[in-house]
Parts: structure tokens; C-alpha cells; sequence
């Protein structure tokens, strides 16, 4: 009966070492560790005003301009301007400073946007051979392009495109006209900006 007694307690003894050694080592499986990457939102509000104040040449289109050199062997990427607020507006300061650009505004399906002031063009050729395309997909409101100021023919080779939308003024000289090669197209018509400005 001893013997049974000292057995026992030899495997109880045993099988205590054995969880201590567990507790003491525990095996882990190699599950790999995924870094925390906190989100960061995309869009933080209506974009800012465009203001393009770097001048543009044939030879040098510098950082800071919406040019692009390879126009017009490589079209150039689309600037994309997406549900730009009530009072939003555009500024082209330099000479050639969008030459060859498209840019895209759009507002998509949920927006309220009513108005775009200003789209104000002062700078010889800063449009030049360049597409703004005004593109409303808002189902409650009809946004309008309130004023497209190309004075003294500083409009010259731009086109303004207007997709769901409607326009004001377009504002050149009396004499000198809005550009030559100036456009716009609406309802798929394209006219000369002379025949629908005002002065």
C-alpha cells in the first residue's frame, strides 16, 4: 500500500512540474503582429480657392503652375475640383500658367451648392488651349457660374464646358473681344465667348 501511496504521489509531483513549467514558458503560436494605423479622413471640408500665379512658357513649365510641357504630344492629367462650396472661385495670374490643362469642377449628387462667383482670368494666355468643364450631378440644386471675367482677350484658346449647369457673364472687352479660339459649350453647342459676353 506504501508503494501505491509514494507512486501517486510521485505523479502528482510530476504532473505540478510539468503546469509550472507551462506557466513559467508558455508555448505561443507565431501569429504576426498588424501595426495599429489610425485613419486619416481623405477630405476635411470644400477644397480651396485655385490661384495660379506661375507664369508658363513653351520651354519651362515650373512646379506651381497647372501646365503641363508635353502638351500637346501627352495630354495633360485632369485637375479634378470636387464639390466646391457656395463662393468658391478660380484665379489665373500668369502668363500660360493652365496651358493645355483640363480642369474638371464637379459636384456630385448630394451637394447644395448654389453659386461659383468668379472665375477670373488675368494673365495673357493662362487658359491658353486649356478645357474647364462645370459638371452637376446635385439633384436639389442647379449651380451657376455667377461670372467668367476674360477682359482685354485674355481668354484666348480656352474653352468652358457647362454639363447640368448654367453660367452669368462673361466678361471681356468691348473691342478686343474675349480671346480668339474662345468657346462655349452648353446643352452640347459650342459658341464663341464674343457672341454670348457682356462688357
Amino acid at each position: 500500500m506504501n508503494k501505491i501511496i509514494i507512486a501517486l504521489l510521485a505523479i502528482s509531483e510530476l504532473s505540478l512540474g510539468a503546469k509550472r513549467l507551462l506557466q513559467v514558458h508558455p508555448i505561443m503560436p507565431n501569429i504576426p503582429m498588424i501595426p495599429m494605423i489610425p485613419q486619416i479622413p481623405t477630405h476635411m471640408g470644400p477644397p480651396a480657392n485655385m490661384n495660379y500665379n506661375t507664369p508658363c512658357s513653351q520651354t519651362a513649365c515650373p512646379p506651381g503652375s497647372c501646365a503641363c510641357s508635353s502638351y500637346p504630344t501627352i495630354p495633360c492629367p485632369p485637375i479634378n475640383v470636387d464639390n466646391p462650396g457656395n463662393g468658391w472661385s478660380a484665379e489665373f495670374n500668369a502668363a500660360g500658367t493652365c496651358y493645355g490643362a483640363q480642369i474638371n469642377i464637379n459636384y456630385g449628387a448630394q451637394g447644395m451648392t448654389q453659386n461659383l462667383p468668379a472665375i477670373n482670368v488675368n494673365a495673357p494666355n493662362a487658359l491658353y488651349n486649356a478645357r474647364i468643364t462645370f459638371t452637376n450631378k446635385q439633384t436639389r440644386e442647379t449651380p451657376k457660374v455667377t461670372d467668367i471675367n476674360c477682359r482685354s482677350g485674355l481668354c484666348a484658346g480656352a474653352t468652358f464646358e457647362f454639363i447640368g449647369m448654367d453660367y452669368g457673364d462673361i466678361k471681356c472687352d468691348e473691342y478686343l473681344g474675349c480671346g480668339a479660339g474662345c468657346n462655349v459649350i452648353q446643352h452640347g453647342i459650342s459658341v464663341s465667348c464674343d457672341q454670348v459676353s457682356t462688357t
